[in-house]
Order: C-alpha cells, then sequence, then structure tokens
C-alpha cells in the first residue's frame, strides 16, 4: 500500500527550537489538495514518537490514532481489509513516518571543573623580645571532568489518502538535541526529540493548509 507517485509541490523549509532540540525539515505539497482538510489521521511511527504526534494534532483540531490499534501486526492484510478498516474508523489520512538515521547518545569532553576549601593555623611565640610565628595550612580539591551530549535523528514523512494511497504531502529533515550529562541524554532525548519533530511536521501540514478541524 502508499506506493511511490510523482509529486509535484511547493518545498518550505523550516527550523524550529523546542526546548534542548532543534528540528530542520522540507515538506512538499502535492498541488492536488485533497477535497476537504484531514481531519482524521492514522499514524503509523514508532511508539516514542506517537504520544507525541497526537498531542501535536489535536493541537491542530485533529484526531490521530495509532493505525497499529486497529491493524495489529498479527496477521498479513489485503488491500481491501486496510482500506475497509480506515473507511470503517472514518480515517481521511494515513501519516507514515521513518528514522533513517539516528546516531545516539554522543559523549564530548567539554573540560573540568575544580572545586575544594582550604584551612590555615597560625600560632605566634614570644621569647627573648622577638616574636616567631609559624602556618600550617591544609586542604583538599576535587576535580570532576564534564560531559555534553548530542544526538541527531534523520527522518522522514509522507501523508497519503487511506483509498488511494495518493500522496498529498512528503517531507523529511533532522532534529538534533544535546546538553549536559549523558546520563540526561539518555533520559530526556526522545522524548524532546519527538516532541520537536512532531511540532514541525504538524506546522508545515498546517501552513500548507492540509489540516484542520471541520468547519475550520
Amino acid at each position: 500500500m502508499f506506493a511511490l507517485l510523482r509529486v509535484a509541490g511547493i518545498a518550505i523549509a523550516t527550523v524550529t527550537l523546542f526546548g534542548c532540540a532543534a528540528t530542520s525539515m522540507q515538506g512538499y505539497a502535492d498541488l492536488e489538495r485533497p477535497a476537504h482538510p484531514i481531519q482524521h489521521i492514522a499514524a503509523f511511527a514508532g511508539p516514542a514518537l506517537l504520544p507525541a504526534l497526537a498531542s501535536e494534532a489535536k493541537k491542530q483540531g485533529v484526531l490521530l490514532e495509532d493505525a497499529l490499534s486497529f491493524l495489529p501486526p498479527t496477521r498479513q492484510y489485503t488491500e481491501a481489509e486496510i482500506r475497509q478498516a480506515m473507511s470503517a474508523r472514518g480515517v481521511d489520512g494515513v501519516l507514515v513516518i521513518t528514522l533513517t538515521g539516528d546516531t545516539g547518545a554522543q559523549q564530548q569532553y567539554a573540560g573540568t571543573v575544580t572545586t575544594g576549601n582550604a584551612s590555615a593555623v597560625g600560632t605566634t611565640m614570644y621569647g627573648g623580645g622577638m616574636a616567631t610565628t609559624s602556618v600550617s595550612a591544609s586542604g583538599t580539591s576535587v576535580s570532576t571532568p564534564v560531559y555534553r551530549f548530542s544526538r541527531a535523528i534523520a527522518f522522514e514523512a509522507r501523508l497519503s489518502d487511506p483509498q488511494t494511497s495518493r500522496k498529498f504531502w512528503v517531507g523529511g529533515g533532522q532534529t538534533n538535541s544535546g546538553g549536559g550529562g549523558l546520563i540526561g541524554a539518555i533520559s530526556t532525548s526522545n522524548g524532546v526529540n519527538a516532541t520537536s519533530m512532531a511540532s514541525n511536521i504538524f506546522n508545515d501540514l498546517r501552513a500548507k493548509e492540509l489540516i484542520g478541524a471541520a468547519g475550520a
């Protein structure tokens, strides 16, 4: 399903900052728009991306659901079965997002921070009309290496007609995140990158007037 079709379109390049992530992407809309703005999308995407897509769709007045929730990957489906399932749920757009590259969390040395404390004790003794002073000092210091992380994820996306597989829109780009600490990279970059990616995709679809709530 969703065979490649020739797309003549309009390109718009965008760069959006979101939290600690920046996404650059380019989208192309077919010159022949759908009969009405897409209002109900079935998405094929990774589980880490689906919540962000649903959230962004809701902001645009669009319903988005996981296509695998009603087409579970437990067996093969015919073209007719897929189209029937889409029609039964009122789906008028199919969004497919594929990750084409992921560097993972990359750690880079950024320098060393040294912290410490010191103390000094002085003693003065008088004798024979003279004063003698002795001073003893002690201290400790701790040097801590500092690391920064970065992660780049490349993606491709397309929005198609569920009944004809005609592409309404295709796009692609890359999202980059970074910050301090590898632990932070592992625990937060998935969500940050997903939100940035989803925001860019739906902003582009809205800008090209492909999506919208009923009556919008």
